[in-house]
């Protein structure tokens, strides 16, 4: 029985996480969302992540996560040093872990609903508030490896935010926050909970038809 267990762990890591690779690489999938800031991009590589987590579990989704990222790694590294998939883990595991772990334990729409938007929540805080304080001074250390100060990175990755609106001035202008990385967050993890709804039903009942089976 374990070992049987077992076997259905490892296929659906790899059918899942081969869906979220598949996604993340086929072009046109990806796209920004503000003009001139190419990096804040929109892309659907998390709804395999977030449909297997609230079908088979947080155990699962981890695992999903944790091997999408290690593919994503191969490319991510000479790009910018590992940071954006190290960005992309925590960002994942905010929703996809509370999230899961609501909707394992109270399995009805209405808490299904409550878990969903209790996982936009905290995504939405850690990925932009993490984001604007820690990773993205990371980005700035990478890009600018002679920063000697936590105020030189951030300013680094400031003059990116200065070329769609000027009137920043500033790393500590709010403006980043709350025009651009909140916003960026919100609608990113909206279009995934959107479409995660809308098909979530019929395809886990199509799912467990086949296992059955």
């Amino acid at each position: 029985m374990k070992v049987k267990k077992s076997l259905y762990l490892i296929a659906r890591v790899a059918i899942f996480g081969a869906l979220a690779i598949i996604l993340y690489m086929v072009p046109g999938l990806q796209f920004p969302i503000f003009p001139g800031l190419p990096f804040l991009k929109l892309h659907f590589d998390e709804l395999p992540v977030l449909f297997a987590s609230l079908a088979y579990g947080p155990f699962t989704g981890t695992l999903i996560i944790i091997l999408k990222s290690l593919f994503k790694l191969i490319q991510d590294i000479p790009e910018t040093g590992g940071i954006g998939v190290l960005a992309d883990t925590i960002y994942g595991l905010a929703f996809i872990l509370p999230t899961s772990f609501i909707y394992k334990h109270h399995k009805s729409f209405k808490m299904g609903l409550v878990a969903i938007f209790s996982g936009l929540f905290i995504n939405l805080i850690v990925s932009s508030f993490l984001g604007y304080y820690i990773i993205y001074p990371l980005y700035g250390l990478f890009f600018n490896p002679n920063a000697k100060s936590y105020v030189e990175a951030m300013e680094t990755v400031a003059v990116l935010f200065t070329s769609a609106d000027p009137s920043i001035t500033s790393w500590s202008d709010p403006k980043i926050l709350f025009e651009f990385l909140l916003p960026f967050n919100l609608i990113k993890d909206s279009v995934i909970v959107v479409i995660t709804i809308l098909v979530y039903k019929p395809l886990s009942m199509l799912i467990k038809r086949n296992e059955k089976k």
